[in-house]
C-alpha cells in the first residue's frame, strides 16, 4: 500500500502510529538522493541547528561561522550585546564573508570587493557606489536568520516562522540544569571528528543508531559493562528524547571511573533533527555532537566537548570514545547503509514493548514518524 506521497515511496508495511505494531521507513528513504534533496528544504532548513557555545560569542564582534546542510551561516555579537545570525554571503556578488571563528574589530568586510556591513547586518559602505543611479544601501543588508540560546548552546534556524526551541522542547533546558547543576561552569575544551573520519552512511542511519540501545549489549560490550542495560531509560518529550543510564560500574571494560566521580551516571539527549547532547560518567564533561550530512550517503560526526574550566579529557576515556565506541558505531552504520541497498530488504519490524523499555526501539519509531511527517508536510 502507499502511505503518503513523498516521491511516490511505497510502504509495503505500515509505519503506523502505534510503535508496538510499527515497521521502519522503506529503504528508499535511505537510498534515493532525491529524498535527501527534499530533506534539505523540509527538514534541515526548517529546524534548529547547533553552532557554538555562547562563550565563543561573548564579546562585541565575536563570531562563529557554520553550515546548515549547504547553507553557510554565521552568528555574531553586536555592539549592544545582541546575538545575531546571518546568511554568510555578501549581497554584492555572493562571496563568503567570514570563516571559522574570531573577532571583528569594526565591521563585517567582504574580502572580494570590500563591501562592509555593521554588526547589525546593515550595509555601511560599498566602494564606488556613491554615484550609482538608483543604488540604496538600505536594500542590501545581510539576510538575517533566527538565533536562540539553550543552556549556553547557540542554535540557528533558517525558517523565520519556526517555533522557538522552548516550545518544541519545553522541558529540555530545565532537565539539563537539574541534572547538570554545574552547567554554567562548562567551557569549550576541544572539537574533533568522532572516529577520526566521516561515516559512509546517511544521516538517518546514524540517527537511527543513536536513538536506540537495543544494539548496545551485542555491539558495544564495554559500553554495556560501564552502563548496565536492565535499568536503562529512554523517554520522548516534544522533539527530544532522553536516555539515562542509572546503573554504572566503576570497575568496567570501558575506562576507569572514580568512586567519587562528579557525574555518577550517563544522560544523552537527542534534539531533532541532528543534535545530540551527551554526558558520560566521569568528570561532568558535556559533549554536543553534530551529525552533519555530507551528501545522501555520508555523515560527519563532530564532537564539541565542554568541561569545567575547559579541562582536558582523560586519556583513557578519550581513547575509548574515539577508538572503541566511535569505531564500533561507524562500522555498524556503514554496514546498515550497504544493507539498505540490498534487493533482499525493504522494511524491518521495530522492537517495542508496552513498557517502552530503555533497550527498545520506540524512539526509532518517533524519529521515523518525524521524518515522514516533515517530508509530507
Amino acid at each position: 500500500m502507499t502511505q503518503g506521497n513523498v516521491l511516490a515511496v511505497e510502504f509495503g508495511r505500515p509505519l503506523g502510529d502505534d510503535p508496538e505494531l510499527a515497521y521502519t521507513l522503506p529503504s528508499r528513504y535511505y537510498t534515493d538522493p532525491a529524498i535527501f534533496e527534499l530533506e534539505k528544504e523540509r527538514i534541515f532548513h526548517r529546524s534548529w541547528s547547533f553552532v557554538c557555545h555562547a562563550s565563543q560569542v561573548a564579546g562585541p564582534g565575536d563570531y562563529v561561522a557554520g553550515d546548515v546542510v549547504g547553507q553557510p551561516v554565521f552568528v555574531v555579537r553586536d555592539r549592544q550585546g545582541v546575538l545575531r545570525g546571518f546568511h554568510n554571503v555578501c549581497q554584492h556578488r555572493a562571496h563568503e564573508l567570514v570563516r571559522g571563528a574570531g573577532r571583528l574589530k569594526t565591521a563585517i568586510a567582504c574580502p572580494y570587493h570590500a563591501w562592509a556591513y555593521g554588526l547589525d547586518g546593515r550595509l555601511r559602505t560599498a566602494r564606488n557606489c556613491e554615484a550609482i543611479r538608483g543604488f540604496d544601501k538600505a536594500d542590501f543588508g545581510l539576510r538575517p536568520i533566527r538565533v536562540e540560546t539553550l543552556c549556553n548552546l547557540v542554535f540557528v534556524n533558517l525558517d523565520e516562522d519556526a517555533a522557538p526551541i522552548a516550545d518544541l522542547a519545553p522541558n529540555l533546558a530545565a532537565d539539563m540544569r537539574r541534572r547538570l547543576p554545574y552547567l554554567d561552569e562548562l567551557e569549550p575544551a576541544e572539537s574533533y571528528d568522532f572516529g577520526g573520519r566521516p561515516i559512509d552512511a546517511g544521516w538517518k542511519v546514524v540517527v537511527d543508531n543513536y536513538v536506540e540501545c537495543y544494539h548496545c549489549e551485542p555491539a558495544h560490550p564495554a559500553f554495556s559493562d560501564i552502563i548496565r542495560m536492565p535499568s536503562y531509560e529512554h523517554t520522548i518529550d516534544g522533539v527530544t528524547a532522553r536516555q539515562v543510564g542509572h546503573d554504572v560500574r566503576h570497575e568496567n571494560a570501558a575506562y576507569p571511573l572514580a568512586e567519587d566521580a562528579r557525574m555518577p551516571h550517563s544522560v544523552f539527549w537527542y534534539l531533532w533533527p541532528t543534535t545530540t547532547i551527551n554526558v558520560l560518567p566521569g568528570d561532568g564533561d558535556l559533549m554536543v555532537t553534530q551529525l552533519l550530512p555530507d551528501g545522501p550517503f555520508r555523515t560527519r560526526f563532530i564532537n564539541h566537548r565542554f568541561a569545567p574550566g575547559g579541562a582536558p579529557d582523560t586519556e583513557a576515556r578519550r581513547d575509548y570514545l574515539e577508538n572503541v565506541l566511535g569505531l564500533e558505531d561507524t562500522l555498524l552504520c556503514e554496514s546498515v547503509q550497504r544493507g539498505l541497498f540490498s534487493k533482499g530488504y525493504d522494511q524491518g519490524r521495530l522492537v517495542v514493548d508496552a513498557a517502552r523499555g530503555g533497550t527498545g526501539e520506540h524512539v526509532v519509531h518517533f524519529f521515523h514518524t518525524m521524518v515522514r511527517d516533515a517530508l509530507e508536510g
